[in-house]
């Protein structure tokens, strides 16, 4: 009995790490994390947050919205879209989705495994309408699904990125060609109309900047473009 019980205590254990593990395998930014109890097995967690990455001189040169969401099941999906001003001086837009799946190795020891699940494809509905996807690149080492957009709507790519940040729509992930499955982003709890206005001027800052370093000839480092997220 005190073996069996051992082994109970261990096993809850590891879920308790799994969950730290998860929450914490994304940056803080002082976001809330919360819960739903879906029509899946698990209950699932969930972390909805504005992107806004400043450089040297306090200037943005990120303006988005990242979503990460959990379960029980140790499975991990983030999902991010957001304007980035690159090195020479050109916005883009990308979509990017990754997932990792994470096991105890041996509850004994509460040795953990965590690997990248390799995904194919990634197809965003809301009310049943495809409103965002994007493809995995073969020639990338790259796991996950990333798209670049060159285009610059800024009306559009706003209105997605608070509608991203507000939930409420599906994720639909490829891991395997042909064959998907759907991940709920549900309400964002933490949502108010008033928040918007940290995305909102970050970026009319960024597309100021664009303007005024295009005209003066002045781009951003590289070493800023890589540390999205």
């Amino acid at each position: 009995m005190a073996e069996i019980t051992k082994r109970i205590v261990l096993f809850l254990i590891s879920l308790v790490l799994i969950i730290l593990y998860l929450v914490s395998a994304t940056p803080s930014y002082a976001e809330i994390t919360y819960e739903y109890e879906t029509t899946e097995k698990h209950f699932r967690f969930y972390t909805i947050k504005w992107i806004v990455e400043n450089d040297d001189t306090n200037q943005p040169y990120v303006c988005g919205t990242k979503v990460s969401t959990f379960d029980m099941s140790g499975r991990k999906i983030v999902l991010e879209y957001y304007y980035l001003l690159k090195e020479n001086n050109a916005i883009v837009t990308r979509f990017d989705v990754s997932a990792i799946q994470m096991s105890v190795m041996d509850p004994d020891s509460n040795e953990l495994d965590v690997y990248d699940i390799k995904l194919y494809g990634s197809i965003i509905t809301k009310d049943d309408k495809e409103i965002l996807a994007g493809i995995r690149n073969n020639n990338s080492s790259y796991m996950g699904v990333g798209t670049e957009y060159g285009e610059i709507d800024r009306e559009g790519n706003t209105k997605l990125i608070k509608t991203l940040y507000k939930g409420r729509y599906e994720i639909e992930l490829y891991t395997i060609p042909g064959v998907s499955f759907k991940v709920p982003i549900r309400v964002n709890l933490q949502y108010r109309k008033e928040q918007e206005y940290k995305i909102d001027d970050c970026i009319a800052q960024l597309i100021v900047r664009y303007k005024k370093e295009k005209d003066s000839g002045i781009y951003i480092s590289e070493d800023f473009v890589h540390r999205v997220g």
